[in-house]
């Protein structure tokens, strides 16, 4: 089973991109009550230009005003959850508006978008009896063979994790009986704990799920590379990079040449080694990021710290500023348009994009709590005298 990561977004040419489109709400605009229109369109602009903040003030309004609204609370679930973040601003808040949306709309042009974004949500959240019945819901009405096939394999991977898959001739097992490959009709190569370690937010929990994945099958590359992800986001760069290491070495030895290279290792420890303060070894990995012709949102922005902290800051500034431009709430985008100001020596727009990134750090999110402190102690150091 391949890691999940987000989609190609800003960065140059960003393409704003959502899984679950808006084309579907045009129809429903017309059916706004004239009062609430105003807030829902602002709403709706913000969110489209992905603003989500500032969408979430608008389309809170627009639900008070019109609370029969679906739409209104689809787009308010959509700017809770981020799409493509691997931060939401609130699950549990998504969770709620899009919930009233389906409530309200059913099976329409709103309720099904918002019955598919919940049961991501859910399976994300470790609500997974929630997103089984969410995707059983979405087959009664899907006809696409290949989005049939992704709903059946999301529900033989819940039932994986949660011990109700039932094994098949095709299932290999290891030595102790569990299932490690061809897992749902897409035969996905995944083991319960890798599922467990994918249907949470916790990177803590994450660490045991993959660890425990890894013994369970040590061929499963994407778990060392997972591993190392959720030690990054606990602030323990020195012992993720060698689970990325191991990731390329398991992978190679796993997969033809034909297959490609494999990006997300280079990316993340490209992120540790400049947290590391080892540039040398980062400037190995942006040199194979360089070879790759994917696009990479974090290997775009991590390059763009590397170059920072070589000295050409000055080059990044435009960049970043029209990346933020693009994508407004992006708090790793601002962090590091601050420490290129620093770089050429413009220290008070530094702290004041600071001041913005450490605001837009979602309430108790695990993927920012180790950075707190750090720019919480920058951002002094240059506001002061």
């Amino acid at each position: 089973m391949v890691s999940r990561h987000r989609p190609r977004t800003s960065l140059g040419n960003l393409a704003r991109h959502c899984t679950l489109t808006l084309s579907a709400l045009t129809l429903a605009s017309a059916l706004l009550a004239h009062d609430s229109q105003s807030a829902l369109e602002l709403g709706r602009a913000a969110f489209e230009s992905r603003r989500y903040r500032t969408a979430i003030t608008h389309l809170k309004a627009a639900t008070t005003e019109a609370p029969d609204d679906s739409e209104a609370f689809y787009l308010l679930g959509a700017a809770y959850w981020g799409e493509d973040r691997p931060y939401p601003i609130s699950s549990n808040k998504a969770i709620d508006a899009l919930r009233q949306a389906v409530e309200l709309d059913g099976d329409g042009s709103i309720g099904l978008p918002a019955l598919e974004y919940l049961a991501t949500i859910y399976l994300r959240n470790e609500r997974l009896p929630e997103a089984r019945r969410s995707y059983q819901q979405l087959l009664k009405h899907e006809m696409r063979e290949e989005i049939v096939l992704l709903y059946l394999t999301r529900i033989d991977e819940i039932d994986l994790d949660t011990g109700r898959y039932v094994p098949t001739p095709q299932n290999p097992r290891n030595a102790r009986g569990e299932v490690v490959d061809n897992v749902g009709p897409l035969r996905m190569h995944t083991n319960q704990y890798f599922e467990k370690g994918q249907h949470t937010w916790d990177p803590v929990k994450r660490v045991n799920y993959f660890s425990q994945a890894i013994e369970t099958d040590p061929t499963l590359f994407q778990a060392y590379n997972n591993l190392g992800v959720a030690l990054m986001h606990l602030g323990r760069c020195r012992e993720a990079v060698p689970h990325f290491d191991k990731a390329l070495q398991v992978r190679a030895a796993m997969q033809p040449a034909s297959a490609g290279p494999y990006q997300d290792p280079h990316v993340w420890r490209l992120r540790c080694y400049i947290e590391l303060g080892n540039l040398e070894k980062a400037a190995t990995d942006y040199e194979a990021l360089q070879a790759m012709s994917d696009y990479s949102f974090f290997g775009t922005l991590y390059t763009i710290q590397l170059a920072i902290a070589v000295g050409q800051a000055e080059d990044a500034i435009r960049p970043l500023e029209q990346a933020l431009a693009e994508d407004p709430d992006n708090v790793e985008v601002m962090q590091t348009l601050a420490y290129a100001y620093a770089g050429v020596r413009r220290t008070d727009d530094a702290a004041k994009m600071m001041v913005e990134a450490l605001a837009a750090i979602p309430p108790d999110s695990q993927f920012f709590r180790h950075f707190v402190g750090p720019w919480t102690r920058q951002l002094e150091t240059w506001q002061s005298p």
